[in-house]
Parts: structure tokens; sequence; C-alpha cells
């Protein structure tokens, strides 16, 4: 059976490639934490969001970042 996504946060990963486990290395987080962010991605910190605006996969700034995540 498929997931499905919870938000368009995790639209937006899982149509740029990004899995749960590339979500983890990237913000350097792990397990219940990754479901977490992905759950609710209000709760990314700075640290995160700077993380993942810097990661090759996601081709955007963290001022585009913040505005689609609190859309």
């Amino acid at each position: 059976m498929k997931n499905k996504a919870r938000n368009d946060f995790e639209i937006m990963l899982r149509t740029l490639g990004i899995t749960k486990k590339r979500f983890g290395e990237i913000t350097e987080t792990k397990g219940t934490t990754v479901d977490k962010y992905l759950a609710n991605p209000s709760l990314l910190r700075v640290k995160h969001i700077q993380c993942l605006a810097n990661a090759d996969e996601i081709e955007c700034d963290e001022n585009e970042l913040l505005t689609y995540l609190i859309k």
C-alpha cells in the first residue's frame, strides 16, 4: 500500500525525488524528528531550512522556501 502525502510540503519533496532518508540526511535529523517535520513543516528550525535551501535537489533560496512553508 502506498503512503499518501500529508501536506503540500511533503508533496513538493516527493515531486523533487527527496525520500525520507534523504530529507534526514539533508537536515541532519533522524527517525521521529523526520516524521515530525514532514507532518508539520512549520516546526522546522532555521538551521534545517538553510540546509534544505542549500541542497542540490531543491532550487530555491531560504526566503522562497519559507514562503512556501507558511502558505
